[in-house]
């Protein structure tokens, strides 16, 4: 049989071209509509300039309005003076600061007569020293401030920088100057060590101040005290450099004894002069706990001219409290019953180490 023929039918099909140009035509037909719909939307909202005028015109003769006005010109101008004023201070070279002229505004307050004349007169040049290198400038640098307080809190001597005071001239030939108010640190213990008597605050800082082991020079150092201050011995190794803190668990012990003393006022019925330490460590262990020796603590002496002989056992210190004694309440509580209930103190041993 012949064969038969077949057709070929082939469908077109849109190219990609064509696809991507009628997209493109959609897309700015859309975006035209979105433009003329915003165009007339602000001229809808747009007041024109008879509104405008109106409104201006109407809020001119509110009183309220003109009173903001006011103020607000008022702050300008104020502004724009207090700028001037200041430029022109600036530039005044009586309101010019020289950072090395400090004076303190008062005298250590632990020391009296010689003593406290001749600490501040150190002190003060040692923070002179310390500012020498800074440049002068006006007194109105804050920045300059702030340098100052940093340099201040570097002496060994100051605790710290509570405020300073810029003092202006107050007649043609007067300056300007920086006066700084600052904490001054005060010795809570005299420590005994090999060579000397070093000075400790309550930080356990070592201060810019030793006695030697003389008796006269002690004398004399003890009798330009406010008040008396009370000697630790017992501690091992050597004090670090001034302004530094005494890292040893003999300080801190002796430190913690003394608070104790002072915030109970002991002394007023036994008035303590010395804080021993027997058996007490230097440091602590690598898990932080301090091994005493056996029978270690800490010996209260009072005053021997007053009570020879007498000895207290007080044991463990509050820092390093041990839940096997009374607590330092209850063994306070303890010697004040003690001393009440004994006819005499001297040569007496009070122990307050054992709860029995």
């Amino acid at each position: 049989m012949p064969r038969r023929k077949t057709k070929k039918v082939t469908r077109s099909k849109p190219t990609r071209l064509r696809a991507r140009s009628t997209a493109m035509r959609a897309i700015k037909a859309g975006f035209g509509v979105l433009f003329a719909g915003v165009a007339k939307l602000v001229q809808a909202v747009t007041p024109s300039g008879e509104t405008v005028s109106g409104f201006f015109s109407a809020a001119w003769h509110s009183r309220g309005v003109r009173r903001c006005a006011g103020l607000v010109g008022g702050v300008v101008v104020v502004s724009l003076l207090s700028w001037v004023m200041l430029h022109n201070l600036r530039n005044d070279e009586r309101y010019r600061v020289d950072p090395g002229r400090i004076e303190l505004s008062a005298s250590p307050t632990w020391a009296k007569g010689n003593l406290a004349r001749q600490l501040k007169g150190e002190i003060e040049e040692d923070l002179r020293a310390d500012l020498a290198d800074l440049p002068e400038t006006n007194a109105f640098d804050n920045d300059l401030m702030d340098t100052i307080t940093e340099r201040m809190e570097r002496c060994p001597w100051v605790r710290s920088v509570l405020r300073i005071e810029r003092r202006f001239p107050t007649d043609p030939d007067g300056y300007s100057r920086f006066l700084p108010v600052l904490e001054i640190r005060t010795p809570a213990v005299v420590v005994d060590t090999a060579d000397r008597y070093v000075l400790v605050d309550g930080d356990g800082v070592v201060l810019p101040l030793s006695v030697p082991k003389d008796g006269d020079e002690y004398a004399l150092f003890t009798s330009q005290l406010a008040h008396p201050l009370r000697m630790v011995r017992g501690v091992v190794g050597s004090a670090p450099a001034a302004g530094d803190e005494w890292i040893n668990e003999q300080i801190v012990a002796a430190l913690s004894m003394e608070r104790v003393i002072r915030q109970a006022e002991l002394d007023r019925s036994m008035p303590i002069e010395e804080i021993e330490l027997v058996g007490v460590p230097q440091q602590a262990d690598a898990r932080g706990r301090v091994h005493y020796q056996p029978d270690g603590g800490v010996v209260l002496i009072p005053d021997q001219s007053r009570m020879p002989g007498a000895r207290v056992m007080w044991g463990r210190p509050p820092a390093h409290a041990s839940t096997l004694e009374l607590s330092p309440n209850d063994k306070l509580t303890e010697l004040k019953n003690r001393l009440r209930a004994m006819d005499s103190v001297a040569d007496a041993r009070i122990d307050l180490r054992s709860r029995s």
